[in-house]
């Protein structure tokens, strides 16, 4: 049985982030324990290879929530990376850190805007940014979206034509309207939390892969350690920390003790802490994908499913990180406000193809033989691509919540997942907006030329009626789950568990609430803001550089 001083359970971002940070100080020990493997698989390095991580069992926990009645009964794909980076292994490498109102609103000292913003800039090294809101010097590389192209210039010029501004930087003062996103990709490479921070570990890092952890080992209401399938223990002398995300964390508290009373005893775990939030307060982004056909194959990333052209994308990658194959799907997203343009309340992404996976009622498609073979050779996990542009809105404030239950004691069986979507019907109100403000966007002038008209659902959706039902018919995960063992209920502002000594959380379980944006930079700047707390160095000095309109 080993000693470390710090154990960490679990290794994504947060958990790479922190085990780098703690192990720059000296003296101290450190052991990163993750269920996976080390993360630096071809297709994670590369860009464009996230169809076949999705669905791949040695990289991918392949979730799947309960059934949604609000969906037609449906179950929602919740793919989670299982290796070091966890889910910045198959993120769609959007850089966003949400709007300064989110942060103000989590109402907790040190955790302000003004507070996060310098642990923002110490993660981060800009490409192409260099101004007070940005890093130049951090582990975590960004660089503006590399396939920004056509089809892209073309739906910003449609969003200006339907009223929206253009804007800069989402990551600056200005956060509402349309722009080239920034990517957490550097010279063709993903940049995972475990690329980025975990390149040289120091001798005083100790990274174990392939453990799944079973429980927390407790002792007197004090963490000292884990327990890994197997039997094998790994003490911690000071602080157990989890970081095994909005799923993983509460699962593990429950198995442990720490949940809701009625729930753990129903699944025979004896009580450590009575802390009902645990598992509770599941806040998701719901996506809702329109879908537009085309004839310009040659504009769309469908293209590359042609065993041919593959073999291009792959050959230009491989040999110096060049191509379409070194960049992120997403190059272009849009902020919209229905009131307050300093926070927006949808989210919306513009991707050159259709995803198949949630293409429903569609005409049978005709494509060339080698299209055919590409597909049954290269595609895996769940998407499946056709020629056309996507359009995926996303709520980022939801008021409908869901959980995460126990199915089992077994450490081995996936938790219950509810994300409860549309519980609250002003959710779906707003996603109805949301898609007449898009339809506008996707009527003007400047991208009709590329478009063959509305397919699938979208169709033939037109009263209020017909629209609600493609909703049902097609909402799918932002995936951005959050909030499940939160601050406040379950946390200090410390990150500390209530009624657990020497236990801490920081993940995006950790969050108050949810934010307006994707969650990779966030859980970093977390993790960094955490490292602070767990050493006892002061904080970063607050800094605003001016106010955000």
């Amino acid at each position: 049985m080993k000693a470390f001083d710090y154990v960490i359970a679990g290794g994504g971002a947060a958990g790479c982030v922190l085990a780098a940070r703690l192990a720059e100080e000296k003296g101290i020990s450190v052991c990163l324990v993750e269920a996976g493997g080390k993360g630096r698989d071809l297709f994670v390095r590369m860009p464009a290879g996230n169809g076949f991580v999705f669905g791949n069992p040695r990289l991918d926990w392949g979730y799947n929530s309960v059934a949604q009645s609000s969906l037609n009964g449906r179950s929602l794909y919740y793919p989670r990376g299982k290796a070091l980076g966890g889910s910045s292994i198959v993120n769609g490498m959007v850089y966003m850190r949400g709007v300064a109102a989110d942060y103000d609103s989590w109402g907790f000292d040190g955790w302000s805007y003004a507070n996060v913003l310098p642990y923002f800039r110490r993660s981060e090294a800009a490409r192409d940014r260099c101004d007070a809101w940005h890093g130049s010097d951090g582990p975590l590389k960004t660089e503006p979206a590399r396939n920004f192209g056509e089809i892209d210039r073309a739906f910003i010029a449609a969003a200006k034509s339907a009223g929206h501004n253009q804007v800069d930087d989402f990551n600056g003062p200005y956060r509402t309207g349309v722009a080239r996103n920034d990517s957490t990709v550097s010279k063709g490479v993903r940049q995972s939390a475990a690329i980025a921070y975990l390149k040289r570990p120091p001798r005083n890092l100790t990274i174990r892969t392939g453990c799944q952890i079973t429980q927390i080992l407790i002792e007197n209401r004090k963490a000292t350690g884990l327990k890994i399938m197997g039997g094998e223990i790994i003490r911690a002398n000071r602080e157990v920390i989890l970081c095994q995300g909005a799923f993983g964390t509460p699962q593990l508290m429950m198995l442990s003790g720490i949940g809701p009373t009625d729930h753990l005893t129903e699944h025979g775990i004896a009580v450590v802490a009575d802390l009902p939030s645990v598992g509770a307060h599941l806040s998701d982004h719901p996506d809702v994908p329109l879908q537009y056909g085309s004839d310009r194959i040659d504009l769309s990333y469908a293209k590359y499913q042609r065993l041919d052209m593959a073999a291009l994308l792959m050959g230009q990658w491989l040999l110096n990180g060049s191509g379409p194959g070194g960049g992120p799907l997403f190059s272009t997203v849009l902020f919209h406000a229905f009131d307050d343009h300093s926070y927006p309340e949808l989210e919306v992404f513009m991707t050159p193809m259709v995803i198949e996976e949630n293409f429903n009622h569609g005409t049978p498609e005709s494509v060339p033989w080698l299209q055919r073979l590409g597909r049954q050779l290269l595609v895996r996990g769940r998407k499946m691509a056709r020629p056309g542009v996507q359009i995926d809105i996303n709520l980022e404030r939801p008021r409908s919540t869901g959980t995460v239950r126990l199915a089992s004691s077994d450490p081995n069986v996936h938790p219950l997942i509810d994300p409860n979507f549309f519980a609250n019907p002003q959710d779906l109100k707003d996603l109805k907006r949301g898609v007449h403000a898009m339809r506008d966007v996707m009527s003007q002038p400047q991208i009709t030329p590329y478009l063959t008209g509305e397919i699938g659902p979208w169709k033939d959706a037109k009263t209020d009626a017909e629209i609600t039902q493609a909703i049902r018919d097609t909402a799918y995960t932002g995936h951005h789950p959050a909030c499940t063992a939160r601050m406040g209920d379950v946390l200090d502002a410390q990150l500390r568990v209530h009624g657990v000594e020497s236990l801490r959380v920081c993940d995006a379980s950790a969050m108050p609430t949810q934010i307006t944006g994707n969650l990779y930079a966030t859980i970093v700047m977390m993790a960094e803001k955490a490292a602070d707390m767990i050493l006892g160095r002061p904080p970063l000095a607050a800094e605003y550089p001016m106010e955000p309109r």
